[in-house]
């Protein structure tokens, strides 16, 4: 039973013998089993009625000290090194050292409690295993560090790779055309619920498309930080782990995808993606507690503003709002008296600075994918 506290049979059987002496010495453990069993055996033989009860109790008892004492492989000395390392026993300074069992509660508590940190440790260290099985291989080889994706079914793949595969953050250029017809990317919103960052910046013409706008409303309300700018230069995808993925010929959504390895290249790659979220504008839909208009800005206030600063026109806005022209000019000029704008680029400058386009660092989350 005591073989769980890494104990063998014979160990555990000496310790069992040990707790019925109050002290012992080794010579006293009892002969080979040879002699154990010759010495029991004329013990048997050397009397009769009493006498021989008598030779039998003593035969019986050797024969069990030889079997705690003698079993194949250890000697008893090895053993009781083993017992005294573990705790169970102490050797007394006597010449021949005896032997003493220590307190069987306490002392295999101790072991108990040393095995349990034992198996705390394996199971941390399993599950930093289980972790680096997870992530993909450090690529060494140069002609590994780039690979291409053929066709959207491979491109999808690799895009939920990039994205589980995150340890901290998702960046992203986000523009028309899209792999699929809506660019709808649930994973996204999972990875946001289990705290990976997403930073996205848009191309303007992504608010232009149906739905644009109540799609970037979606995913900035779950946490997404996206900022906008007139046009990026390129499609890209960009995961901390580090991978990056973008089109192999430009604009091709539905074509081969470039798959880009940690290397001077992704690098590259990231500096071009920090460079323009510095001079993009933020995008912020979704209002705060307290928001209304005695506040600032109204929901559709929001959604004007952005579309404004985004750089549409006034066509586009009204299209968007489902509203007439007038109207649109008439909630501009509203907005920029409200704000102290002289002109609609100033308009968009005082919203920002006026946290009505709210700043994206007080987002919690966020952006977008090659689905987008």
């Amino acid at each position: 039973m005591l073989n769980v506290l890494g104990l063998t049979v014979a160990e555990q059987a000496l310790y069992e013998l040990l707790l019925t002496r109050p002290s012992v010495t080794e010579a006293e453990l009892g002969p080979p089993p040879e002699a154990a069993g010759a010495e029991g055996g004329a013990g048997a033989e050397a009397g009769t009625g009493a006498s021989a009860g008598a030779g039998t109790e003593a035969g019986t008892a050797a024969g069990a000290e030889a079997a705690a004492g003698a079993a194949p492989g250890t000697s008893v000395r090895a053993r009781l090194r083993r017992l005294e390392q573990l705790g169970l026993v102490a050797r007394l300074p006597e010449d021949p050292p005896r032997y003493v069992v220590a307190p069987p509660g306490d002392a295999l508590d101790e072991v108990l409690f040393a095995r349990d940190r034992e198996l705390a440790a394996a199971r941390r260290r399993v599950a930093e295993l289980t972790a680096r099985a997870a992530r993909p291989p450090t690529v060494t080889d140069p002609l590994d560090l780039v690979e291409i994706a053929h066709g959207p079914e491979a491109v999808t793949r690799w895009h939920e790779r990039l994205q589980r595969g995150a340890r901290k953050e998702i960046r992203a250029f986000d523009s028309p055309p899209y792999i699929n017809d809506h660019h709808a990317n649930p994973l996204e919103l999972e990875q946001l619920r289990r705290g990976i960052r997403y930073r996205a910046i848009y191309d303007r013409r992504a608010l232009g498309l149906p739905g644009g706008v109540a799609f970037l409303d979606d995913f900035t309300s779950a946490g997404e930080i996206a900022r906008v700018v007139t046009d990026v230069p390129i499609k890209l995808v960009l995961s901390d782990e580090p991978l990056a993925m973008l089109p192999l010929r430009e604009a091709a959504a539905r074509g081969d995808w470039l798959i880009v390895h940690g290397s001077v290249l992704y690098d590259g790659l990231s500096a071009l993606f920090e460079t323009y979220w510095e001079r993009a504008l933020p995008l912020r839909f979704a209002t705060g507690p307290g928001d209304g208009p005695q506040d600032g800005p109204s929901p559709l206030d929001r959604a004007l503003l952005t579309l404004l600063t985004a750089g549409h026109t006034e066509d586009v806005i009204a299209e968007h709002l489902g509203w007439h022209k007038q109207t649109v000019r008439r909630h501009l000029a509203d907005l920029m008296r409200r704000l102290d704008a002289t002109s609609r680029f100033q308009a968009g400058y005082q919203a920002v600075r006026r946290g009505w386009l709210r700043p994206d660092h007080e987002a919690p989350g966020g952006a977008t994918d090659a689905g987008h």
